[in-house]
């Protein structure tokens, strides 16, 4: 058995292991970028589902890590979960800290001419904001 996949390791020829080459990873690569996108329909969801979350004024209570680089799961009271990735670096830190210290509002939910759909929060004495862009919606594992 062991021969029987050297034998086709050497015919796929050298640096593909086991017959796969770099075409199938680059599709799956060019498939998660036009995903990654979302175009305007994924807006039109994702403000149409956040927009009443925010008017009802329902709190984010905790952040964990997501499978997404640069990324995170940002878990609500009802039960509603998001991706989001922070404007700049450091951004989901410093949510996560403020989460961590006193309460956090979900203020305002906005799309941008780019169709991306961000979220703005604000500490309890509303002095200082942070906007985080919503990648898309995602379940608890």
């Amino acid at each position: 058995m062991l021969a029987r996949r050297a034998a086709r390791a050497r015919a796929a020829g050298p640096g593909t292991p086991g017959g796969t080459g770099p075409g199938p990873a680059a599709e799956i690569d060019a498939l998660l970028a036009t995903v990654g996108t979302g175009g305007p329909e994924l807006a039109l969801r994702l403000s149409t589902r956040l927009g009443p979350l925010v008017q009802r004024g329902v709190p984010p209570r905790w952040l964990e890590a997501a499978p997404v680089p640069h990324a995170a799961r940002l878990h609500f009271a009802d039960g509603t979960t998001l991706l989001v990735k922070g404007a700049a670096g450091g951004d989901i830190g410093v949510l996560a800290v403020a989460m961590s210290r006193r309460s956090v509002q979900t203020v305002a939910c906005t799309t941008g001419p780019e169709g991306n759909t961000n979220l703005f929060f604000r500490g309890p004495r509303g002095r200082h904001g942070l906007w985080l862009q919503v990648v898309g919606l995602d379940q608890p594992d």
